[in-house]
């Protein structure tokens, strides 16, 4: 009996973490630029942009973001595994925090939700199982690093495009004489911008650990073998890419009916800067917030522009990132308390 529920526990994580893939897709806003501008058919885009983002959670399946989320925050009291309750905690708090946000029209974060849910569950273990503690439950180099992240990146986002505009305007784009030259620029750039979408798209998907950090969880728990989880990498892949084709296009076209003004070298620069910045923190394994960065990247360019920037709302975007955090953590720390008073752990 208990090997048959915890087979049913194991199959349903599966599918909640492919489910987790599906929503990664389905909230991606990378292609709305692109879309905006005009480059490509609308399907097409789609098409393109989904298959980055599956091709970039293929190809660092195997360690980086998913690592980190999976195993590397643990520390040596946990032997870097997860028991399966606690991936089952670790998910519903998750998702329970983000549809709260979601319905109280709260910009929030999946990364800064999963990421606090794992701190909850790992806290209330180390208090109420034996043989670990709170030193040594946590890989605090790895989780500072990680939470580090969170706050430099956005920044960094502010600062490159900033940087990247003022550069691009003082030494090409001022130089242009007359309509017909800018016009002409403007069009190279179109296809410049469509390079840097999909590059952009490529990072998205390989700095999204959170489906299969869930994955590798079970892996070194156990629960799958390194076949399976490959196999089950790439359904995230292709759940990630149906996410973007049948569900993102209703955010994609939203956005991208707000961004029909917004030049292609003002998007080319804000879509290589928030590539750049998910580069450098994939290859970190570390995890975060591609709509945190883009945000920033946005504010970057307004500031460049001269144009006027909406500071209150920025700062309540910021409020609500930062209790993100202890808020999942909590949640997921009540909820694991509760099961394991019943003897699941």
């Amino acid at each position: 009996m208990a090997a048959e529920t915890n087979l049913i526990l194991i199959i349903f994580l599966i599918v909640m973490a492919v489910a987790l893939a599906f929503s990664i897709g389905s909230n991606d806003e990378t292609l709305a630029s692109l879309i905006g501008a005009g480059v490509l058919k609308f399907k097409v885009a789609l098409i393109l942009g989904g298959i980055a983002l599956g091709a970039g959670m293929i190809i660092f399946s195997g360690g980086f973001v998913p690592e980190t989320v999976g195993r590397s925050l643990l520390g040596e009291g946990l032997s870097s595994e997860y028991t399966n309750i606690m991936l089952l905690t670790v998910l519903i708090s998750s998702i329970i925090w983000l549809v709260v946000g979601s319905f109280a029209g709260i910009p929030l974060s999946s990364t800064h939700a999963l990421i606090g849910s794992i701190f909850g569950v790992v806290i209330v273990y180390a208090i109420f199982q034996g043989g670990v503690t709170i030193e040594n439950a946590f890989n605090y180099t790895k989780l500072g690093n990680v939470v580090l992240s969170w706050f430099i990146s956005p920044i960094s986002g502010l600062v490159i495009t900033f940087l990247l505009y003022k550069l691009s305007a003082k030494f090409f784009l001022s130089r242009l004489k007359g309509l017909n030259q800018i016009e002409k620029s403007e069009k190279n750039f179109k296809w410049l911008l469509l390079v840097s979408v999909i590059f952009a798209e490529l990072w998205v998907g390989a700095n999204s650990g959170e489906a299969l950090g869930i994955l590798l969880g079970l892996r070194v728990n156990g629960s799958i073998d390194g076949g399976q989880y490959i196999t089950f990498a790439i359904f995230c892949a292709i759940f990630a890419f149906l996410g973007i084709y049948f569900a993102a296009r209703y955010v994609i076209r939203n956005l991208a009916s707000h961004m029909i003004d917004t030049r292609p070298s003002e998007g080319f620069i804000i879509q290589m800067s928030s590539a750049f910045i998910l580069m450098i923190a994939t290859l970190l394994a570390l995890p975060i917030s591609h709509s945190h960065v883009i945000v920033f990247c946005i504010f970057g360019m307004s500031i460049a522009q001269k144009k006027e920037v909406d500071y209150r709302g920025l700062g309540k975007m910021g409020l609500y990132w930062v209790l993100t955090f202890p808020i999942a953590a909590l949640l997921s720390g009540f909820l694991y308390f509760i099961l394991s008073s019943f003897g699941l752990s």
